[in-house]
């Protein structure tokens, strides 16, 4: 072996290390550890195991072409959007090694990830306020024009609108909390503003705690299925182009919010997005604002 390999690798053995893992399995098994979500690991699991294969040399010794010859292994064939998440999943592992000292250097900033440039990228499924109003307006029923307020004001998923109970409601002087189940059946807690409050009251009449607050025609939960078709034929009378979903007006509460000055925390936290950071157990159960509070009080007018 060459003397400058000899060093190398001598130098490599004497960097100081944040981490216990002595073999690319052991990081890869912490790096996973890392990951709160079991769907995330699984995915992550996944890149890492092909990446591995793919790679002609360790993590440690690996060098930038090694890793770019590997990546173009394991996304050939594949769709512009899933080559992307697996580059950034090889970036995060490679970031994480360099990070904690196991890797002398991190090969993956020099792989460029190309912006999502397809027609589902997000900027692509953000519709304007005046889109939103409009949608509001041509709703069929009360009913249908309530919750198109409700998954806007709240910037719900429409799993967590149809999931709705009466006893999810919580009456706050002149506005309402709902008590939002949400993915791996996280709860969080989201204060709408009066004029959406006082629309959802409305439709109570006689129902029990345990009703769902929106309602089929035969009494019972409306499907995510049927939520999807009502959106849909509004949007169409709206005038509204595109593949329009639910979770477009998710989108869009996230990005109006933060336009009418709400901040970042504010939305990840109405919006419970994985990574808000933890704050107190009391803030999280009686919200002072959220970012509902931030959009514009005449679209629901």
């Amino acid at each position: 072996m060459p003397k400058s390999t000899d060093l190398s690798l001598q130098r490599i053995s004497t960097i100081s290390v944040g981490t216990r893992a002595r073999s690319d399995a052991e990081l890869v098994a912490s790096w996973l550890a890392s990951l709160t979500s079991a769907h995330t690991r699984r995915n992550f699991e996944l890149t890492a195991s092909r990446f591995r294969e793919a790679l002609t040399a360790d993590l440690r010794t690996a060098t930038v072409e090694d890793v770019r010859e590997a990546v173009a292994n394991i996304t050939a064939g594949l769709s512009n959007a899933t080559a992307r998440q697996y580059l950034l999943r090889v970036k995060s592992l490679l970031s994480y090694a360099h990070k904690l000292g196991y890797s002398p250097f991190n090969a993956g900033v020099t792989i460029k990830v190309r912006p999502d440039q397809s027609g589902a990228g997000l900027a692509k499924r953000i519709i304007s306020e005046v889109e939103v109003g409009l949608l509001i307006r041509e709703a069929n029923s009360t009913r249908d024009e309530v919750l198109l307020k409700t998954l806007y004001a709240g910037g719900l998923r429409v799993s967590e609108l149809v999931a709705l109970s009466w006893a999810d409601v919580i009456e706050r002087d002149t506005r309402i909390q709902l008590s939002v189940s949400g993915k791996r059946g996280r709860i969080r807690q989201v204060l709408l503003p009066e004029t959406v409050a006082t629309a959802i009251l409305a439709l109570r009449s006689n129902a029990g705690a345990n009703d769902p607050v929106f309602a089929s025609r035969k009494g019972g939960r409306l499907s995510e299925r049927a939520v999807n078709y009502m959106l849909k034929r509004a949007a169409e009378r709206a005038g509204i182009t595109g593949a329009i979903s639910p979770h477009w007006l998710r989108h869009a509460h996230g990005s109006h919010a933060l336009d009418r000055g709400a901040t970042l925390a504010e939305v990840q936290t109405t919006l419970g997005h994985a990574n808000v950071a933890t704050t107190s157990g009391y803030l999280h159960a009686r919200p002072d604002t959220s970012s509902g509070m931030k959009l514009d009080p005449g679209i629901f007018r």
